[in-house]
């Protein structure tokens, strides 16, 4: 004999239960907007917990072609180019990335909180260490990431120069002269612009196709065979060079790292600079 299809008032009881244990599980897994954009701005420095970087395995599809891509972020403290002591007092907590490749006793900056891209490293085992500093660089948190470029890498550094596809005029790269009072201390502080292209984290060769023009640049020190992609449009900041001549090679390159214009700066840093590159 079939039981008559009737929902009682004990299925109604059992089915507001089971939805209100999912909605307090869901709701246990969810973030506050707190833990996720840190303290507020209107809060005092001395309450905000410590600051933290979460660094990030290197991704596995442009490591198989040699290019390194490391994503990051941080915690209690946000990445913004701005600098010096005066900073320190300012909250929420800012500051900004040194980076170092294979123990290089020199870093470059990165306040741009976009991806680390380095291209042109040999095959082999590598380290990126990827340190997060105060506003006046001294350290808060830090971590490596360790990985081994494949034997065949394929790398774009070195490619003949092409133009862009795009109609209109050459995009041109516009380097100023290091900033002497920080040379003066041992930290190359240099500006650039594009001309007929914008600066802009965007990648791949779908975005050749794009108007306006876009791209990025390529540093390299002291012809190194390796280089990173910067595509903030900010000022590269490198510290703790040794005492004497150096010179960056940056080129301008479309969206799909092939390079489009250069520019070398070469400059001395003298013997008696102090590197702000402090630990504390």
């Amino acid at each position: 004999m079939n039981m008559p299809n009737r929902i009682t008032h004990n299925h109604i009881a059992a089915w507001a239960v089971a939805f209100a244990v999912l909605f307090v599980a869901s709701g246990a897994f969810a973030q506050s907007a707190r833990e996720v954009l840190g303290a507020a701005a209107v809060e005092p420095l001395e309450n905000e917990p410590p600051a933290k970087i979460i660094i990030d395995s290197p991704l596995a599809e442009p490591l198989s072609h040699g290019r390194i891509v490391i994503q990051y972020r941080t915690e209690n403290l946000h990445t913004v180019p701005v600098f010096g002591p005066a900073a320190l007092a300012v909250s929420p907590r800012i500051g900004h990335i040194h980076l170092s490749v294979d123990d290089a006793p020199w870093v470059w900056v990165n306040a741009s909180g976009e991806p680390v891209i380095v291209n042109g490293l040999p095959p082999g085992p590598h380290k990126v260490l990827l340190q997060l500093e105060t506003a006046n660089h001294q350290l808060l948190d830090q971590g490596s990431v360790e990985f081994t470029v494949p034997g065949a890498p394929g790398m774009v550094h070195g490619a003949a120069a092409v133009q862009s596809v795009q109609n209109g005029p050459p995009a041109k790269l516009i380097v100023d002269p290091p900033l002497a009072e920080p040379l003066s201390r041992g930290v190359l502080f240099v500006q650039y612009r594009a001309e007929n292209l914008k600066i802009v984290p965007v990648f791949g060769p779908a975005a050749l196709a794009v108007s306006p023009r876009v791209g990025h640049i390529h540093v390299t020190v002291d012809e190194a065979a390796w280089h990173w992609a910067d595509s903030s449009g900010g000022p590269i900041v490198i510290n703790g060079l040794q005492p004497g001549q150096h010179k960056i090679l940056i080129e301008l390159v479309n969206a799909n790292h092939q390079p489009i214009d250069q520019d070398r700066v070469e400059f001395t840093v003298p013997v008696a600079a102090v590197a702000v590159h402090e630990r504390p």
